[in-house]
């Protein structure tokens, strides 16, 4: 009597435990989909930032008859424009792939390798073609005589790289915390 009443209280046990592992499942599934969809809304923003609001500045600025940059530079920028808006489609492109819900465990976890390897390589390649497009405006800048102007590109440079790093880290922790998502689900 007293095993098949302890057998009972074990199966019940176990169904409760299975319950429980399903809703744990479950629960770390929408933690990685909402890391997963914040990840997406920071990238559209950026997207959209890169896709409207450049282009105006860029117009704004060979309006001006003071800013005649020359051909080289406006390749540089041209070039670094493409390279970021290649690296923002590819990154769109691998966050898309990531879906719990229809992947295997090590599916997910590899579609995550995949886009930190992209994000590693998108910002080194982005850093690395900033430096001459950056060197490029300065010394064409440098050429128009004003020091104030001068003056002026070096402080917004200053703020750009503090604005750029600040904004580096904050994806940099959006894609730990992808990562560390990820990994509770192994």
């Amino acid at each position: 009597m007293e095993l098949e009443n302890l057998k009972k209280n074990w199966n019940i046990m176990e169904e409760r435990l299975g319950r429980l592992e399903i809703e744990n499942r479950k629960l770390l599934h929408r933690a990685v989909d909402s890391k997963v969809k914040q990840m997406r809304q920071r990238l559209l923003l950026r997207l959209t930032f890169i896709v409207f609001l450049l282009p105006m500045l860029l117009w704004q600025i060979t309006r001006q008859n003071e800013f005649e940059f020359s051909p080289l530079t406006w390749g540089l920028v041209s070039l670094f424009l493409v390279t970021i808006l290649i690296r923002q489609c590819t990154w769109a492109y691998l966050l898309n792939r990531i879906d719990c819900n229809r992947m295997a465990v090590r599916e997910v976890c590899l579609a995550e390798a995949r886009f930190r390897q992209s994000f590693k390589v998108g910002i080194g390649v982005s850093v690395l073609l900033a430096i001459p497009m950056l060197a490029g405006m300065l010394w064409d800048i440098n050429h128009l005589g004003d020091p104030y102007i001068l003056a002026g590109a070096w402080t917004g440079l200053a703020v750009g790289v503090i604005l750029g790093l600040r904004l580096f880290f904050k994806a940099w922790n959006g894609v730990k915390e992808l990562q560390e998502a990820i990994a509770d689900l192994e």
